[in-house]
């Protein structure tokens, strides 16, 4: 099945490849890039940033206070098992 996917040239041996062209020069390669990619990046507004910044703090917050809770709860069962608790 492999074999029906080669191609041949009119000679009839197999045609090789043709290599990527070679970039010309670093700078260029850049531009290219430029010119493809980070012009058509959209960067968050003020208060989209400002949203987000917040919403990842009160989210910290909320998981703070869920492993204290945890956290003591935890102490408290090792503290009745070994009999600390009066």
């Amino acid at each position: 099945m492999a074999e029906a996917t080669k191609e041949t040239n009119d000679t009839g041996h197999r045609a090789l490849a043709e290599a990527p062209p070679h970039r010309e020069s670093f700078f260029k390669f850049f531009r290219e890039v430029k010119r493809e990619g980070i012009d058509k990046v959209t960067w968050p507004t003020w208060k989209e940033t400002w949203l987000t910044t917040l919403m990842v703090f009160i989210m910290v917050g909320i998981t703070m206070v869920f492993f204290f809770g945890v956290d003591w709860m935890l102490a408290l069962g090792e503290r009745w098992l070994i009999g600390a608790l009066g």
